[in-house]
């Protein structure tokens, strides 16, 4: 084991891996441990959203993870057996909604970290951890070596609910837990309804069982293969002795006595892959950064599994970290960029929160809830961070502005290239992107090139950008910035643009920079905000 480094991570789950994986790719030293001998095949976390496949799409991974998951084709809820609502997801989002068991995404994203030169470091313990202004001295205890101290510029808790690296930075795991305990079974289902659907089964309350829901999600595999979860009534014996014993999970008998109840007459439920008995938490931590020292996924937030929002929030939570850490290892971070890690991903944090703890209250009380765009997290927008800035008067009221996702448009065309191409094609790089739109290739171009040579000598290959023209336009060959053709009009329909109009993406695919008039002056402007030194311009 290394013993310095720029990154540790403790914690190798979807949240530290796909961390390790971006700042592996970006350059950057990482040591990341995991307290596990070896990896587990439990299905855990499920639910993959749109927004978490554009990111997947941008390691390169998108297409491996939907050949080994299930699309969802929607929510169908049945009350007491007779159909009720039913909802689709609609067709018109750049990805749908993926039933992708944990242990697939976690090969995936480590199969990806091998890829860029990393590795996991398993059976590593964090023990403990001294930060100062300059370095994290961390004591780690891993097996048949003893306890080794390993010396880092930064550390990251993806450590889980019981975060070792949160208990000893002292911060409040403000909230509480669910009085309700609930039994989860991954297991084999026969019955008659169609594969990929969420299935929600409610039943009223009546004598011998109270009011309760289960639900049933896809697993990919046999075809037959379903994760099932519901509330443990309250008739049934202490959740201990439903599980067999103290610690133990439930066997197929004691699953099907408490699902079959729940579930559609003549289903048959049998092997078993795995059960848990567990209470479900909503809290959050009151900031997810102290100093060098981060915190991200379960160690920072806690909350119920409705809308499976759970593993999707950490994986953004790590994307938005990245890039800044990625920056602050060739020092050229300005003053307060890692502070803006907290300061956007909090309030994300706390709206998940409160948003699936009131869905949970719903389900609870068999009200209909039904998962909407919130779910997708494609809404989610930095437009209040401390290091966005739209300069146009009247951002405010747009519908798209600085701190809100980029849309992925089409359609767009280079000279003598025969197919179309997507823009995320072009954001793939972990790197800032200016994209310019101009009507006229000799109108704007060279102020363009002009602002690209001033990223470039700031960031270095961190940075590039091309300049798009409307359809019907003649797109001159420009050595010094590349033009495309925005051959279906989408470029122009998604971004509201104008001719003049300039953006300014950053590598977790949000606009950092927006300007109707752009120059070299309020690019420096605004890059003062995450680069240290960032020229002059001239």
């Amino acid at each position: 084991m290394m013993t310095t480094t720029d990154v540790l991570i403790a914690g190798a789950g979807p949240v530290g891996l796909l961390l390790a994986a971006e700042l592996s790719r970006n350059g950057v030293g990482v040591l990341l441990i995991d307290r596990m001998l070896e990896r587990t095949f439990f299905c855990k976390a499920l639910g993959v959203t749109p927004r978490t496949l554009e990111i997947f799409d941008s390691l390169g991974i998108a297409h491996d993870a939907i050949d080994a998951g299930i699309w969802m084709h929607g929510v169908s809820s049945f009350n007491d057996g007779v159909p009720g609502v039913k909802m689709e997801v609609p067709t018109d989002l750049p990805f749908g909604s993926l039933s992708l068991a944990q242990f697939e995404t976690e090969r995936l994203l480590e199969n990806c970290l091998h890829q860029h030169g990393g590795k996991v470091c398993y059976g590593s313990v964090l023990t403990g951890f001294d930060a100062t202004a300059d370095e994290v001295r961390v004591t780690v205890e891993g097996p048949g070596s003893g306890q080794r101290t390993v010396d880092c510029r930064w550390l990251v808790g993806c450590d889980g609910a019981h975060s070792r690296v949160r208990s000893i930075m002292g911060l409040n795991f403000e909230g509480d837990r669910y009085p309700q305990t609930f039994v989860l079974a991954d297991l084999e289902v026969d019955w008659d309804l169609p594969r990929g659907w969420l299935y929600r089964f409610n039943r009223a309350g009546t004598a011998e069982y109270g009011s309760t829901s289960l639900v049933a999600v896809p697993v990919h595999g046999s075809g037959r293969r379903y994760r099932l979860s519901t509330i443990v009534p309250e008739s049934t014996p202490h959740p201990k002795d439903v599980a067999g014993g103290e610690g133990m999970p439930p066997n197929i008998e004691e699953v099907t006595s408490l699902m079959s109840p729940l579930l559609p007459s003549g289903t048959v439920l049998s092997s078993l892959h795995w059960s848990s008995v567990y209470r479900v938490s909503h809290r959050i931590v009151p900031t997810y950064s102290q100093g060098r020292v981060f915190l991200a996924g379960d160690a920072a937030h806690l909350h119920p599994p409705v809308g499976g929002q759970g593993m999707n929030t950490g994986l953004q939570d790590a994307h938005n970290l990245a890039w800044k850490l990625a920056l602050a290892s060739r020092k050229l971070d300005a003053p307060g960029l890692l502070d803006s890690y907290s300061a956007e991903r909090h309030p994300v944090g706390q709206d998940v929160v409160q948003n699936t703890s009131r869905a949970l209250n719903d389900v609870l009380a068999q009200r209909v809830q039904l998962p909407g765009m919130r779910e997708t997290q494609l809404l989610i927008s930095y437009r209040n961070s401390p290091i966005v800035k739209d300069e146009r008067p009247d951002a405010v009221a747009r519908l798209f502005a600085a701190g809100d996702r980029v849309p992925d448009v089409g359609q767009l065309r280079r000279s003598f290239v025969d197919k179309p191409f997507r823009l995320y094609e072009r954001l793939k790089a972990g790197r800032h992107i200016l994209i310019g739109f101009i009507s006229d290739d000799k109108v704007g171009a060279e102020t363009l090139a002009k602002m690209l040579s001033l990223l470039r000598a700031v960031m270095s290959d961190a940075a590039s950008g091309f300049a798009v023209m409307p359809t019907g336009c003649m797109a001159a060959e420009r050595e010094y910035f590349p033009v495309v053709i925005d051959g279906g009009g989408e470029f122009a329909a998604a971004f509201s643009a104008e001719p003049g109009m300039a953006w300014l993406v950053r590598p977790d695919g949000y606009i950092g920079w927006c300007s109707a008039s752009p120059s070299i002056e309020s690019l420096q402007t605004f890059l003062k905000l995450i680069i240290q030194n960032s020229g002059t311009g001239k």
